[in-house]
């Protein structure tokens, strides 16, 4: 395939070339730009469809609601079958409105708010060659706001290669969603304007349990890596490493703010780096992040220490590297 064959809108996802850095106000507004192009696609279907293709019988949108079991934070969905509807409004829209009004009116079996806990995911399906492809999923919370835009970017860019003229059968949102999402999952441009030993706090519903994290640094492993995604992007690949409380270590380890959504921590997921979520805050309960927190304001460069001895040592659980920052 050549590559003048390709859409524009698989070239940044696809090359991750040219992109200057961002500040967090324009990764947000790039957040909210994805939300509002898939609400729009939605509310089009299958009109749009029409115009694209002649006829709209070659979509369909699941939802299925999704909870947090509050035992180990994992999020289930509510069925194993999507149910599937040929139109955005008025018929799915009456569905979870129907059913949001369910779940509110069993409020009191909750220890905490129920929009906490409960949100919708809406997927967009699109028929190719009498296959059906997820294209991407919208997140609803209960009471009706977008939370999220999730998209197969990786399936798709396979596809376009197999078969390119399955691009004229998307929408102009559908195109900015699918160029844009690779940006969201991955921010690897954003910078932030944290200090070493900033407490900060991530409200996470209702995608898990709000936590606690110490910023650390503004940094990459290398500094021979720091210069070579410079070449190899055109733009530095910021990291910005910090402490959290791990479940799957019983204790203390490194997280990345802006690293890939899906690994963010332990088991939450997010749909975006949640940089629009967190505080800064005085304290937290944990001893050790308070600890590292006062070492990193007094000398930044500590991190460095805790990050050699992790990579030093084989790390299993009980909290070694919050023993080991601890007793420093």
């Amino acid at each position: 395939m050549e590559s003048g064959m390709l859409s524009d809108f698989f070239k940044t996802s696809m090359m991750l070339r040219g992109q200057p850095n961002i500040t967090t106000e324009e990764y947000l507004q790039l957040v909210k730009q994805v939300k509002k192009a898939a609400l729009r696609d939605m509310e089009s279907f299958p009109e749009n469809e029409y115009i694209i293709n002649g006829h709209g019988k070659n979509s369909l949108l699941g939802v299925k609601l999704k909870y947090r079991d509050d035992e180990d934070c994992l999020y289930a969905d509510s069925s194993f079958e999507y149910q599937l509807f040929s139109r955005f409004s008025p018929y799915l829209m009456n569905y979870i409105r129907d059913g949001a009004e369910q779940i509110f009116g069993d409020a009191d079996l909750f220890e905490e708010p129920v929009t906490n806990k409960f949100y919708w995911s809406i997927s967009k399906f699109i028929q190719i060659q009498g296959r059906l492809y997820e294209q991407y999923r919208m997140l609803l919370s209960l009471t009706g706001n977008i939370i999220g835009v999730e998209g197969n970017v990786v399936e798709f860019e396979r596809l376009a290669y197999r078969l390119p003229e399955c691009l004229k059968c998307f929408s102009e949102e559908q195109k900015f969603i699918l160029d844009n999402i690779g940006q969201i999952l991955s921010p690897l441009n954003v910078l932030l304007s944290y200090q070493p030993g900033d407490i900060l706090y991530i409200d996470a519903n209702p995608f898990g349990k709000p936590f606690y994290v110490v910023y650390c640094a503004e940094t990459a492993m290398t500094q021979n890596y720091f210069e070579w995604t410079m070449k190899e992007y055109g733009h530095y690949k910021r990291e910005h490493p910090c402490l959290y409380v791990s479940e799957d270590h019983n204790g203390i380890d490194f997280i990345n703010l802006t690293g890939y959504v899906s690994s963010f921590t332990d088991y939450i997921h997010f749909p975006y780096s949640p940089l629009d979520q967190i505080k800064v805050v005085e304290t937290c309960e944990n001893l050790v992040l308070l600890k590292a927190s006062r070492m990193l304001k007094e000398k930044p460069a500590v991190f460095l220490k805790w990050r050699d001895w992790k990579e030093s040592h084989e790390i299993r659980d009980n909290d070694e590297l919050g023993k080991y920052i601890y007793e420093l």
